[in-house]
């Protein structure tokens, strides 16, 4: 609204952008969300892990074998929070959707 009570014209058709942050586990769209992101951290930690042998075994750089670990742990510790995530919310929305009997 605008000083003095009048609102903009076309105001009430901005478009409203979704914040998938804010939907439960449970939802469809955040499973799928979860399901993307579990499936990039296996990608980026088998990735660190490729470099970090390369830069072992073939360019015998220790310090960026070193650091390509510690980013592939990282990338491990996060898939594996986010699939603990997945399956809680999994088992959550399957009991959720049994009848009671």
């Amino acid at each position: 609204m605008q000083p003095g009570g009048e609102t903009r014209p076309g105001a009430e058709r901005q478009p409203r952008f979704r914040n998938p942050a804010k939907a439960p586990d449970t939802s469809a769209e955040k499973q799928s969300e979860l399901k993307l992101n579990v499936g990039i951290g296996t990608l980026g930690t088998i990735l660190s892990l490729f470099s970090a042998a390369i830069f072992f075994f073939i360019e015998e750089v220790i310090v960026l074998g070193i650091i390509f670990v510690v980013v592939a742990v990282v990338s491990a510790a996060i898939t594996l929070r986010v699939y603990g995530r997945l399956k809680r919310a999994r088992s959550q929305s399957d009991t959720a959707d049994r009848p009671v009997a």
